[in-house]
């Protein structure tokens, strides 16, 4: 008997210290890391959110997809070590892996170095959702991008996502894992939270759209002026390499005149 509760026991304490872990990564933020590159703070620009659309419309695309890949790696990469090593140690990986999740939230959306202002979980719960269901969740973000491009709200597929993905998981997970259930919406509520004045706006019809494919253009339109500007650059050194040639010859057949 005292060895089962000392198991137990145990099993709780390598939960508590997943989760303290987990917390503490998720205190980093990927929009703040990009920003620092920048020199200049992205949560006194735009929204004020350090999250990857705030970056994507003050620095530009790149750096909007490096925060993105930062703050889903923040949440793929703990609840993947936490599914493939808890089982080990006598832990249920499925429930390792949602006690990881849902920290890694909570310390991105409420970071402690960061006074407790963090962005709104977006990417992050996609990197979780990637390894509890790696398939079901790449087809349900590929319909919130192909949605958010007609529809142009991308709070509404954003939110969307979480709240597909968890309902999905919750069908999916067996009714004996109920701990499961427990994590995944507190992962739901924790998103929700973060984006109580987006879903406030959408009612009242302030929320501000998402020119998806309008922002894209810009991106190739810049790409050609700079490609435009390269062209016209080399032609105006050619030029310039043409004309001090025709003046060395100029002066050659001068000197052999004289």
């Amino acid at each position: 008997m005292e060895k089962i509760k000392k198991r137990v026991y145990m099993q709780y304490l390598y939960y508590v210290i997943l989760g303290v872990i987990s917390y503490f990564i998720g205190n980093f933020s990927g929009a703040r890391i990009v920003s620092a590159f920048k020199h200049k703070d992205v949560t006194k620009s735009g929204s004020g959110n350090p999250g990857t659309l705030n970056v994507w419309r003050t620095f530009g695309f790149w750096p909007g997809i490096m925060t993105f890949l930062l703050d889903m790696l923040k949440g793929l990469i703990p609840c993947l070590v936490a599914y493939l090593t808890f089982g080990y140690i006598g832990c249920d990986s499925e429930i390792a892996l949602y006690v990881a999740g849902f920290s890694v939230v909570l310390g991105h959306v409420f970071p402690v170095i960061y006074k407790f202002k963090g962005g709104k979980g977006i990417a992050t719960s996609i990197g979780i959702f990637l390894v509890a269901n790696w398939w079901v969740a790449l087809i349900v973000f590929v319909v919130m991008i192909i949605g958010m491009i007609f529809i142009k709200y991308a709070s509404i597929f954003t939110i969307g996502f979480v709240i597909a993905m968890s309902v999905i998981e919750i069908c999916l997970t067996s009714p004996a894992n109920w701990v499961n259930y427990i994590f995944i919406s507190l992962i739901l509520i924790l998103v929700m939270y973060a984006h109580r004045s987006n879903i406030i706006k959408l009612f009242t019809g302030k929320e501000n759209k998402t020119e998806l494919l309008a922002m894209l253009k810009k991106i190739t339109n810049k790409k050609k002026d700079s490609n435009n500007e390269n062209i016209d650059k080399t032609n105006m050194v050619e030029i310039e390499n043409q004309n001090s040639t025709n003046t060395v010859i100029e002066k050659d057949n001068n000197s052999e005149i004289n």
